[in-house]
């Protein structure tokens, strides 16, 4: 009978940490952050992003979207998950491996309506089923910026 208990005890702890497994968003994410979901792909954001809808001009066809605001409540940020490849014509692509798949970081600065710059990054990859996903954020290009986008970009997760 005591047999019996400790299997099940093993069996819940190996359960429960192949569940926590499962639910991280890469290692890159630091402590605190929320995680994202849209389709196959997780990413964690800092807690000042508010998730939203994909819908509007901006994120139509995204699986998921969130921004960050700033003054005034105008969205100066997003983070959009979209099934497809990258939507930016002339950047260098850079190498990189998100879980081990091959995967493209484009990186740029657009400017944005009110004349500012953002910076911008688009990563794209295949899931499990070979599918190309697309993960592209954007924020103000101003100080401390790269150093959170970096985080945001290393939380990618694709299942």
């Amino acid at each position: 009978m005591r047999e019996k208990g400790i299997i099940r005890y093993v069996a819940g702890v190996v359960g429960a940490a192949a569940v926590l497994s499962a639910c991280s968003a890469g290692e890159g994410a630091p402590e605190g952050w929320k995680v994202m979901r849209g389709g196959s792909v997780a990413v964690a954001h800092p807690k000042a992003w508010e998730e939203t809808r994909p819908a509007g001009k901006s994120t139509a066809g995204a699986q998921a979207s969130a921004v960050l605001r700033g003054a005034g409540g105008r969205a100066v940020g997003e983070i959009t998950v979209w099934p497809g490849g990258a939507t930016r014509r002339g950047a260098r692509a850079h190498a990189m491996t998100i879980d081990g798949r091959p995967a493209q970081q484009l990186r740029y600065v657009e400017r944005a309506a009110d004349g500012s710059s953002n910076r911008a990054v688009e990563i794209t990859t295949t899931d499990s089923h070979g599918r190309p996903v697309l993960v592209r954020v954007t924020g103000p290009d101003v100080d401390g910026w790269p150093d959170e986008l970096r985080q945001i970009v290393n939380s990618i997760d694709v299942s």
